[in-house]
């Protein structure tokens, strides 16, 4: 899980041009600076990078980027 984490915040910053600070396990999307545009950029970053494809709606309703993570985890465990 921290993995996912960690890659999910490398998108989020190099990607999506977010700042790192804000961007913390217990940070609601809101809070960490995750906007539609965000979602969007990490929507397409998934499916390429790891081949797991989440729509920018399940995405958005993640209450939290722990939270997030575990969906993506989750997701890319399935995939596999």
């Amino acid at each position: 899980m921290k993995h996912v984490l960690e890659e999910l915040k490398g998108i989020l910053t190099t990607q999506a041009g977010l700042p790192p600070a804000p961007i913390t396990a217990d940070a609601t999307l809101a809070d960490a600076g995750i906007d539609s545009m965000a979602v969007t950029v990490l929507s397409m970053q998934l499916e390429d990078r790891m081949g797991v494809f989440l729509t920018e709606d399940e995405l958005s309703r993640a209450p939290t980027v722990t939270a997030l993570a575990d969906l993506i985890a989750s997701r890319a465990a399935g995939s596999r």
